[in-house]
């Protein structure tokens, strides 16, 4: 009984403070906060100090990225992987596509990700709400931050992806900019990393646009567009990191001919 009132009114305060974000209320998730640019902006300034000073983050190229609606795609290797991305373009807040099961933590872990901006996606099945919500935030010009091999690698290199991120791209027909981890694998070691000053680099690509040939998007576009994709992030990687998809990388090509290369 006290469990039940006390969710009740953490969910009422948060309606009346936050609003409620629509796209979890959507899938049954009520009572959940909307993101909080001030929320953002305070627990982001701190995030990127820690980074700096505690992890010897390097952010690369960063300066890539363009303004208005953009895709950020990347490997997946730490669980600190999204809060170093938002450092990295900090004061943009980027606005990350995360398994619902993360929503579910109630009541602190689930509202964190939901203040933060994190909109949900139910894993196994195409869904069509959350692809809704990202073309949504990518019209209004947000960042839009996916990690298509679905969860964390547990070696490190890249495993076979999903294609949600491929027809994301050719939907909206945003740019897309392919950034590669590494080094944030160390980080699974807690808090203890963050004094071992864990080396950590997220190298961007260059912008690049995907549409479909024709007026209708076909399978094959979406393969081609997830090969092109997932080339454009193992190429910002080492080979070590680069696994199923180490073939896709020549190493000898010109800069020029890559796909992530193309202003």
């Amino acid at each position: 009984m006290r469990r039940r009132a006390y969710r009740w009114t953490t969910r009422q305060l948060t309606r009346l403070i936050f609003g409620e974000y629509r796209a979890l209320a959507d899938i049954g998730m009520t009572g959940m906060p909307n993101a909080s640019r001030v929320w953002f902006l305070v627990a982001g300034f701190f995030a990127r100090l820690a980074f700096l000073r505690l992890v010897r983050c390097e952010w690369v190229h960063f300066d890539r990225i363009p303004k208005g609606g953009v895709i950020i795609a990347s490997n997946h290797v730490s669980s600190a992987d999204p809060a170093m991305m938002a450092s990295a373009i900090y004061p943009r807040s980027p606005r990350y596509m995360a398994k619902v099961e993360l929503f579910q933590k109630e009541p602190i872990i689930g509202y964190l990700f939901a203040l933060s901006g994190a909109f949900p996606v139910r894993r196994g099945a195409g869904d069509r709400l959350a692809i809704r919500e990202a073309e949504r935030l990518l019209a209004e010009g947000a960042v839009v931050g996916m990690f298509p091999e679905g969860h964390r690698s547990d070696t490190g290199a890249l495993m076979h992806a999903h294609s949600g991120t491929a027809l994301l791209a050719l939907r909206t027909q945003a740019p897309v900019v392919a950034v590669g981890i590494t080094g944030s694998e160390r980080m699974r070691a807690g808090w203890r990393s963050l004094f071992a000053r864990t080396q950590v680099r997220m190298t961007a690509s260059h912008p690049f646009v995907l549409k479909p040939p024709g007026r209708r998007i076909t399978r094959e576009d979406i393969d081609s567009a997830h090969t092109s994709i997932m080339c454009a992030i193992a190429e910002e990687l080492p080979p070590a990191y680069r696994g199923v998809y180490a073939h896709l990388v020549d190493d000898d090509a010109d800069q020029a001919d890559r796909p992530g290369a193309a202003a």
